[in-house]
Formats: structure tokens, C-alpha cells, sequence
């Protein structure tokens, strides 16, 4: 048997006909969604040869649940014992895994062997026959062929040329003729076009592994043997993580454009030059990879109001990641962050557990907001936490205090702490953060923000097109000894004397009657 017959795609019949015999062969598959891609049914059928094997007679009666798929040309697979013990659970992810990977080995299409697959990679493989089709069926593949061809993203089939006795002529032929032109001076092929760049090809959303399913079914199993409320919590609990996408997050990346969101930011952010400097450098790294957002652990130090906060809510919004503020200054214990311990009757999850946990990115940005205005000295450090967040390796595995059944990989948390020293942050903490100092903007930095919130004003509001779309110079020369966290509310204050006189635009009148004198200040006397 040659390999061109062994290696060939099925169609959509012979497929269904497979999948038939498959769960003829194994009845407790009858009720189940077994579709993976046509290449890899043999890779499912040893699967479940080998999942048999950890079954008891129980589960056969009790039907597991069982999901067998294909997406982006790989197996995708969610598989469940009811009653199994850890143990066994383990066992069970071990021949997921193994499946996964055994899968990749094979072209979607045909099963035919494949070099480089890799299960933790955002799209499968295909041999060099199919690398360039689409779809899985035979009739599909033909299809959509067709229509490439017709459109002219692919080129049409030569036809072999024969003589006039209808023999295929002689490929050498070819060849002695091409060599003769050649011969000849004055009959140069023409100049070849440039040709046009080759598209780069669409990168695999960069992935993680967030949990271990066995550990949230452990959580869950222990918890059913408690008082009915906190059994119904393990269950919420268990529900949100699998919505958010189980045992996988996935990573923010950066938008294609990302050197215009660093330009932009520079714009919006005049007085952060180095911390600019800093994203450049990382988006730059990342870009080169898989285009994840990620930066080290930054601390912004500088005088209050000049928009420390403000700077790290505008990345996370351009940007497109979850975004928390976290008031360090009122923080008594470090629950807010991991968690309150499990014996307490209101024991919840910190806001690290909650951002990560139940929502898909795993990856946000997370403001530690007055960091050099902890209480210390209280019996609960409220920094304790950060000792394990700040540190990449530990934070693989953070276990919050309110559920230690398992834990979760926080290591790609994007970090931004704030402070106006760095005298009341311990030693530990600043080595592992990168530390900005960020001055006060000059009156003509000033100048440029009082617009650029304007327009933000104007842009975030139902009444902004009513107003003229730049501020008047005389009024932009009024604002400039304000700190940035004085000028929107000065400047909606003027908005709203704007419009009680029905006006399109702020006049100098409508300012605050006495602004604050120094630009040190925290804001205006109405």
C-alpha cells in the first residue's frame, strides 16, 4: 500500500460512517460529542482505548462527560469521571495530554505525519499537501479550492501539453528549448516585477495554563459534604472559572499599531518620557514573540495629582485589559489582595483571585495605589501578599488564603504601583519593581493636557458634540498652574457654566473664580 493511499482526506460520509463505527465499538460514547478532525480519529480511538482502562463499571452507568472537537486544526478535548478520585483525575489529564500532543504529530486533514506540532500552540498542523487548504472534508477542500483559483489567490492547474498523436510530450524538450533562449542576446526575458511582500501569517493568541482541573474538582467534591451554603458557593465559584475558560486564560495582546499607542501616550502623558521609555522597551521585546502585553513590576514615585493613576487607566482601556485600583492607604490586612483565611464564616477571595479567575485574560493591570502610605505596624501586614505577587516564579503558583484546594498562575499580572516616596516602602519590595521618578508637567505640558482632557470630556459624554472642539488659548493660559488631577474638574465646572448661558465654549468667566496659585496644590476654590 502506498502512502499516497494510507494519507488521504475523507469525505464528509466516509467520516460520519467512521464516527459510527467508533462509538459502535465503544456504546458509552453513543450519547457523547465525538467530532474531532478527520486526521486524527485514530489518535481518538487509542484515547479512548486507554480512558477504558481508569473506568469503573460505575461510569459506564452514570455516562462521563465527554467532548472530543477540532479548533484551529487541533483536538480539543474535555473529559470527566463522576466520583473519581484525585488519583484517577490525575491519570485521566496525563492521557489528555498525551492525546493532545499525539495529535499535533498529525495532519488534521489526511493523519499524515507532521514535524514541529506543539499542543500548546494557538493553531495545528498540516503536511505539505493540505498546508495551503482549507477545510477538512474531501468536498470541501475541492470546494474552496475552486474558489481560490476563481478569485485568483491561487494559481490554475497546468495542463500537461501533448503532441498532435495526443502523447504527452517530453519534459526535456522544455528544457533544450529554454537553454537555446538563453543562447540568444537579443532575446532577454523581460524585467521581473517586484513581487509583493508575502502577508506575515496570523499569530496564535498567546495562552497559559491557569489552573489544574483537578484541583477545582477536589474544591468543589470537598466542599459538598459542608453546609448547603458554602457547598452553593464552591459550585459558583467552580461555574465563573469554567465560563472564564476553565483550566486556560488566554493573554492581551499588543494591538499592530502599538508604536502609534506609545507615540500617543507620549502625547497625553508628557511628563512620563521615562516610563514611555520603559513600555517601549517591553512592547518592543514582546512584539518579537507572541505579542503578549507584559512588563516587569513598575512604581511610579512623584507629587500627588500630576496622574499617576490616570496614566495606567489609559493603557489598560487602549490596550483592552481588566483594570483594578487598589487603595493601599486603607488597606488593614492583605485579604483585599490574597484573600481572607477559609475558617472565617465570611471568608472571600482577594481582588487577585477575582480578576483572574472570572474573566478570560490573565493579564490585566492592576494600580497599588499609595503604596508608601501602609500602616506596617498592624498585627496583619497588608503587603505580605506582595512578597509572592512581585515575584514571577512564586507567583506561578498563588494560592489565595479563601480557597487552598488548588492554586493559580498570577505571574503575568501587569503591576503599577503608585507613591510620593519611596521612604515608607520596605527595601524587599522596591528591589522587585522597577522605580520612575515622574516630575510635576511644566506650564506647557499643562497647556497640552488641558486639551487632550477636554477632548476626552467631549468624547465620553452625550453633550460633547454640543461644544467646540478646542479649548481658547486665553483659557488654556489659566490652566496651566494646575496639577492634571485639578484640570477636569475645573474643567466640567466651566462646561457647566458654559452651558447655563447656552454658550458652544468655555470663556475665561466660566473658571473657577480662584484657581489654586501653585501647581503643588490639590485643586481650586469655587
Amino acid at each position: 500500500m502506498t502512502r499516497t493511499s494510507r494519507h488521504r482526506s475523507l469525505s464528509r460520509a466516509a467520516y460520519q460512517e467512521a464516527v459510527a463505527a467508533l462509538k459502535a465499538r465503544h456504546p458509552w460514547l453513543t450519547r457523547q460529542v465525538v467530532e474531532p478532525a478527520p486526521g486524527h480519529l485514530a489518535v481518538m480511538e487509542h484515547f479512548v482505548t486507554q480512558c477504558e482502562l481508569l473506568m469503573k463499571p460505575a461510569d459506564y452507568r452514570h455516562l462521563p462527560l465527554f467532548c472530543a472537537t477540532t479548533q484551529r486544526d487541533k483536538l480539543s478535548m474535555r473529559v470527566e469521571l463522576v466520583g473519581a478520585s484525585v488519583n484517577r483525575d490525575r491519570a485521566l489529564l496525563d492521557l489528555i495530554e498525551a492525546a493532545r500532543h499525539a495529535a499535533q504529530q498529525h495532519c488534521p486533514v489526511c493523519s499524515a505525519p507532521v514535524i514541529g506540532g506543539d499542543a500548546n500552540a494557538g493553531q495545528g498542523v498540516r503536511c505539505k499537501r493540505h498546508a495551503a487548504t482549507i477545510g477538512l472534508y474531501t468536498e470541501d477542500l475541492k470546494r474552496n479550492h475552486k474558489l481560490a483559483v476563481a478569485q485568483g489567490l491561487l494559481p490554475a492547474p497546468a495542463k500537461a501539453e501533448k503532441s498532435i498523436r495526443g502523447e504527452p510530450l517530453d519534459p526535456s524538450i522544455d528544457d533544450a528549448v529554454h537553454a537555446l533562449v538563453q543562447a540568444l542576446p537579443e532575446m532577454k526575458p523581460p524585467t521581473a516585477t517586484p513581487e509583493q511582500p508575502a502577508r506575515p501569517e496570523p499569530r496564535a493568541t498567546p495562552q497559559i495554563a491557569f489552573l489544574e482541573a483537578a484541583g477545582l474538582r477536589s474544591f468543589v467534591e470537598r466542599h459538598r459534604a459542608k453546609p448547603e451554603e458554602k457547598a452553593r458557593r464552591a459550585q459558583y465559584i467552580a461555574e465563573r472559572i469554567r465560563s472564564a475558560g476553565h483550566e486556560r486564560r488566554r493573554l492581551g495582546e499588543l494591538p499592530d499599531d502599538w508604536p502609534e499607542l506609545i507615540a500617543e501616550f507620549q502625547r497625553d502623558f508628557p511628563n512620563f518620557a521615562e516610563l514611555t521609555e520603559v513600555l517601549h522597551d517591553y512592547f518592543a521585546l514582546h512584539a518579537m514573540g507572541d505579542g503578549r502585553v507584559a512588563w516587569s513590576p513598575i512604581l511610579l514615585v512623584g507629587p500627588a495629582g500630576i496622574g499617576k493613576t490616570e496614566a495606567a487607566r489609559w493603557l489598560a482601556d487602549r490596550l483592552s485589559l481588566p483594570f483594578r485600583v487598589i487603595d493601599m492607604a486603607s488597606t488593614q490586612s492583605s485579604s483585599p489582595l490574597a484573600g481572607s483565611e477559609s475558617f472565617w464564616s465570611n471568608s472571600e477571595p482577594g481582588v487577585v483571585f477575582e480578576l483572574l479567575a472570572y474573566q478570560p485574560k490573565a493579564n490585566p493591570v492592576v494600580v497599588l495605589d499609595e503604596l508608601d502610605k501602609t500602616d506596617q505596624q498592624r498585627q496583619y501586614d497588608p503587603l505580605a501578599a506582595l512578597y509572592t505577587l512581585l515575584e514571577p516564579r512564586s507567583a506561578r503558583n498563588f494560592v489565595d488564603l479563601s480557597i487552598r484546594d488548588f492554586s493559580i498562575d498570577a505571574s503575568h499580572v501587569n503591576w503599577i504601583g503608585t507613591a510620593n516616596g519611596t521612604d515608607g516602602i520596605p527595601a524587599p519590595l522596591l528591589s522587585r519593581m522597577t522605580v520612575l521618578h515622574m516630575q510635576a508637567p511644566t506650564p506647557e505640558q499643562v497647556a497640552h493636557i488641558a486639551q487632550t482632557i477636554y477632548g476626552r470630556l467631549r468624547a465620553e459624554s452625550s453633550w460633547g458634540s454640543v461644544f467646540a472642539p478646542r479649548l481658547d488659548e486665553l483659557v488654556v493660559s489659566q490652566l496651566k498652574d494646575l496639577p492634571p488631577r485639578s484640570l477636569g474638574l475645573a474643567l466640567r465646572r466651566a462646561l457647566g457654566r458654559a452651558a447655563r448661558e447656552e454658550r458652544d465654549h468655555i470663556q475665561v468667566s466660566d473658571l473657577p473664580v480662584t484657581l489654586a496659585p501653585s501647581r503643588r496644590g490639590i485643586g481650586f476654590i469655587a
